[in-house]
């Protein structure tokens, strides 16, 4: 007896979800086909029949990481109004806390990858580039700006801040990290200056 379309499916959607944490937490290149395909509840040999490669997982599995964190950040735009914030300063206070910096697997994963993209494969790291950018002109559109540096600027600071708190081994300096990243993200903030 065969699988349904929709099995099928599902177990994708399974293999994915077991890729796509272990690639936040530990790097691209830490992740190992059998261990995902175990926590996925599947054998090792069902694996081709989902990917043609590790490094078609490894893609596949990254955009849907990262769409996920594209979704939160239109999701934190939308509901800015309701907690009397400003798009940009709800943004900067979903991603520079110390939940988002201690879970990895959970976060953005522009912040997860970055350090591996730049040994990663071209079509990784036209991925990562592809969204990176959709998140500076989100991040330009949340500051209330037309400038695109504007945008490029606060995704630096914000997965810059995110990757240094989270490689250095001070609690108290990586909590400075994302405070002093934060009062630099909001700098940027034209929708709160124009409220004040």
């Amino acid at each position: 007896m065969g699988f349904s379309q929709a099995q099928k499916a599902e177990s994708r959607q399974r293999v994915l979800d077991a890729a796509a944490r272990p690639i936040r937490e530990r790097g691209l290149e830490a992740l190992g086909v059998a261990d995902c395909m175990r926590s996925a509840g599947l054998t090792h040999g069902a694996f081709y029949g989902h990917f043609s490669s590790r490094e078609a997982l490894i893609r596949t599995a990254l955009e849907q990481a990262l769409t996920k964190g594209q979704t939160r950040l239109r999701s934190r735009m939308a509901d800015a109004a309701e907690h009397a914030k400003t798009p940009l300063e709800a943004i900067a206070d979903a991603y520079l806390n110390p939940t988002h910096a201690d879970n990895p697997g959970t976060g953005c994963a522009l912040c997860a990858v970055a350090g591996d993209t730049v040994h990663a494969t071209a079509d990784v790291k036209a991925l990562y580039t592809t969204y990176l950018r959709r998140l500076a002109a989100k991040l330009t559109q949340a500051a209330g700006s037309e400038n695109e540096a504007s945008g490029l600027g606060v995704a630096a600071a914000i997965v810059g801040a995110i990757t240094l708190a989270r490689a250095v081994d001070d609690r108290e300096l990586a909590l400075s990290i994302l405070t002093a990243a934060h009062a630099l993200v909001m700098t940027q903030d034209g929708a709160a200056r124009r409220t004040d």
